[in-house]
């Protein structure tokens, strides 16, 4: 028989107990300054510092000012320390003030990544599709109040959310250059060649690589918004992409008018892409004439404002030649004139 079945829930795995509250406290000694809290908190600021490889159950201790075996009074070990850094690093205060889904949804995206860049080693402890502690499943909760308004299955608003938290954690790490070692960047121009990477050998000779990842706050939105796309694409078709036909009994499915139906919906859709991609293309074309046009019309007023500087320069020599004649009229006249004496 389940422990589950005189209506209580069964015994939660230690670290999990103390993040939902229900862990029986350890009898402490006459130095009470030792918690759990305090724990967590110095492998926080190691992992912060030096990464998650250099937290130990031994450097943790020395944190702390007690020895490694009083530690195991708080924490069963390091799993359990790695499980209530992770969820204590996931505390996140999440308003959501955006007016439709897409902007909650970046905005929730945006808060999340806050604390990978506060916490980097986060990235390195992959999200659970099943959350299980209580920091981990608000910040999904705060996913779902994002999407409330989308016309979805739970399940699919769970994928879209674990979608943009595998991103989330993914960006953290590609756009981290920590173990990138100066001398090796500084080479790369000379072992990237254009026989071996005829594309990325020009990039690269550029200055590519010169310095860690640029702008990387501009490159994640960037990659964030083409996510959004994605979705709302999705959305707009309303999961016409085969998600959803599974839910219907296999009677309907093999139905002919309804096969039959779901082909001409596709051949309209395929129609439709086609569509949009001759009206990109013809944009396209009215955009580079337009282009022309407007770059003609400034060759014209360059060639018209130089042609007039050119004729304003002429005056401007004959006026001060005209002026020199005048001046040097005057000046033979004064020589001629009788002196006053």
């Amino acid at each position: 028989m389940s422990d589950a079945t005189d209506g209580q829930a069964p015994p939660l795995p230690h670290a999990h107990a103390v993040t939902w509250g229900v862990a029986a406290l350890p009898h402490r000694g006459p130095k009470r300054e030792l918690s759990t809290e305090r724990i967590v908190e110095a492998a926080i600021e190691i992992a912060d510092a030096d990464g998650l490889d250099a937290v130990s159950m031994g450097r943790v201790a020395a944190a702390v000012g007690f020895t490694p075996m009083s530690l195991y009074r708080y924490v069963t070990g390091k799993d359990d320390l790695l499980l209530l850094m992770y969820d204590a690093a996931s505390e996140i205060a999440m308003p959501s003030t955006g007016e439709g889904w897409r902007e909650r949804l970046r905005d929730w995206a945006v808060f999340v990544r806050a604390s990978y860049d506060a916490h980097p080693w986060l990235a390195d402890l992959p999200p659970s599709s099943t959350p299980t502690t209580p920091n981990r499943l608000a910040v999904v909760e705060a996913g779902f109040v994002a999407l409330e308004e989308v016309d979805a299955p739970d399940r699919m608003k769970l994928a879209t959310l674990l979608l943009l938290l595998g991103y989330i954690g993914l960006y953290a790490r590609a756009s981290s250059d920590a173990g990138v070692d100066d001398a090796v960047r500084a080479a790369l121009p000379e072992l990237v060649t254009d026989e071996r990477f005829p594309s990325l050998a020009p990039a690269v000779r550029a200055g590519l690589f010169e310095e860690p990842v640029a702008e990387p706050e501009s490159g994640f939105r960037f990659g964030l918004s083409r996510l959004l796309d994605g979705i709302e694409r999705w959305i707009e078709r309303a999961g016409a992409d085969g998600d959803d036909i599974g839910r219907l009994p296999a009677s309907i499915v093999a139905d002919k008018q309804v096969r039959e139906a779901a082909k001409l919906v596709d051949e309209a859709r395929a129609k439709l892409r086609q569509a949009e991609a001759k009206a990109a293309e013809a944009v396209a074309r009215a955009s580079e004439r337009l282009e022309a046009v407007e770059a003609k019309d400034r060759a014209a007023d360059a060639k018209a404002a130089a042609k007039a500087e050119a004729k304003a320069d002429q005056r401007a020599k004959a006026e001060a030649k005209e002026q020199a004649k005048a001046d040097a009229k005057a000046e033979r006249a004064r020589r001629k004139e009788p002196s006053s004496r």
